[in-house]
């Protein structure tokens, strides 16, 4: 049975950044970017628990999608993912709230 992915205020505002710098020099590359970040973060849904743990006390694991890295926790309790940060790999790590 599939897991629930739900893509969390922050992450979205994260995506939204993203596509918004990316489109300042090729708008169908931001559009690409955007869709390609989405559909790796839904893939979750089939084995969410698959990718290493980023934050143990928390359990937030991440993945990439070069150049970002996508982190999120599972809830097993409720077959539910939470996309948490869409986060490019050069940037200090995001703070977890």
């Amino acid at each position: 049975m599939a897991w629930q992915v739900l893509i969390t205020d922050s992450a979205l505002a994260d995506l939204r950044e993203i596509v918004e710098f990316i489109a300042q020099d090729d708008a169908t590359a931001a559009e690409r970017m955007g869709h390609r970040l989405i559909a790796r973060a839904l893939d979750l849904a089939a084995m969410p628990q698959r990718h290493p743990i980023h934050d143990i006390s928390r359990n937030i694991r991440k993945f990439p999608v070069p150049p970002y890295l996508v982190f999120y926790h599972c809830d097993p309790g409720n077959r539910t993912v939470y996309i948490l940060h869409f986060w490019h790999g050069a940037r200090q790590w995001p703070l977890f709230e």
